[in-house]
């Protein structure tokens, strides 16, 4: 059985999905079974899931759950304490996952799939093909106007002193340079069971610190921030802050193979939220990445209506998560889901 492993974490206390059992940072491994799935029908009690990804985290909170099976077609999920005696070849419609003991828990990077080719189309064309999807395009090596809809969502550069047609606008990697956009009531884009894309490219060094690439939060309490970056180990990171419900945010984490020096290197990656939690399959300069962990956090109800009103690009306000310094270029947040071809599309109108 070979293919990729993920971690998922449930912390604090969930109404819906633990049964009023307090958690406190219950965690688990698993691997995706690619053969030896179980065959149908299985011998377990079906349990209504919105999603795989939930589906998972039902057998991270069960300490009898070894084996975590998602019907696709059904959205449902059985939750088996051992691999059933009767297995066969994973049909498309069916997610296994086996949860791994602690002696079999061994992470690494994923190695990412084969290029898919750019796009020969032009911005113009991009744009136009996703206008149904586009709420926010930015092209840095050309103005801070938002190319979606030129007279909303301008953005504003805050202490950005270089700007360059070739490479776009510079920033210093301190909390004063950054740029940005005030995105009122953005939170409907952010609401739960929503879908939508996050596109980003420039240039800059994977060195040894987390570094900002973006946030939504509310600037006067910015506790609470909907944001991507890059971690210090190269690796991407996404986290969605929802601004009501029981489920409180969700977190996930892409092994990029960004190299760990101070060599500024041209990057562009994209990635997918799906309602409850992250696409575990993201794009990196042309090839599409997996998933090395996933978080999601229950804190019961709560309501946040400002935290998504205003968009940072550069600066997390976090003292955990560097302000970004290098070269923006384009950042973009669409609607629904994009795949590998949509993001070259992206990647190829910002190169232009």
């Amino acid at each position: 059985m070979k293919s990729s492993v993920i971690w998922l974490t449930a912390c604090a206390f969930s109404l819906v999905l633990c049964q009023s059992v307090a958690l406190e940072h219950v965690s688990a491994v698993f691997e995706l079974l690619t053969s030896d799935c179980p065959t149908e029908p299985v011998n377990a009690e079906a349990v209504a899931a919105q999603s795989e990804p939930e589906c998972s985290l039902l057998c991270t909170i069960s300490s009898k759950c070894r084996l975590s099976v998602y019907l696709t077609d059904r959205a449902v999920c059985y939750r088996l304490s051992a691999m059933p005696p009767s297995t066969g070849s994973c049909g498309s419609r069916m997610v296994t996952r086996r949860k791994l003991l602690a002696s079999e828990v061994s992470v690494g990077p994923s190695a990412p799939t084969s290029a898919t080719p750019a796009s020969s189309l032009s911005e113009a064309s991009v744009i136009q093909n996703l206008s149904s999807n586009f709420v926010l395009w930015y092209n840095f090596k050309k103005s801070f106007k938002n190319f979606v809809n030129q007279s909303v969502y301008q953005a504003e550069p805050v202490n950005v002193t270089e700007q360059s047609p070739v490479d776009g606008v510079r920033l210093q990697g301190s909390s004063g340079s950054y740029v940005k956009v005030s995105t009122a009531e953005f939170s409907k884009y952010f609401a739960f069971g929503k879908q939508y894309s996050m596109f980003f490219q420039g240039k800059f060094s994977c060195n040894s610190v987390d570094k900002c690439i973006s946030s939504f939060l509310d600037v006067n309490n910015p506790t609470t921030p909907t944001n991507l970056y890059i971690k210090s180990d190269g690796n991407i990171t996404a986290r969605v802050q929802f601004a009501s419900g029981t489920l409180s945010s969700s977190l996930m984490t892409w092994a990029s193979g960004c190299a760990g020096d101070s060599v500024e290197r041209l990057m562009s990656f994209g990635i997918n939220f799906v309602g409850m939690t992250f696409s575990s399959n993201a794009y990196y300069n042309g090839s599409m990445i997996k998933s090395i962990h996933m978080s999601m956090v229950f804190s019961g109800s709560g309501s946040f209506p400002k935290i998504h009103d205003n968009l940072l690009i550069g600066n997390c306000m976090s003292a955990s998560i560097k302000p970004f310094d290098g070269w923006l270029q384009c950042w973009a947040l669409l609607t629904g889901n994009l795949d590998a071809a949509q993001f070259d599309q992206l990647r190829n109108a910002c190169s232009l």
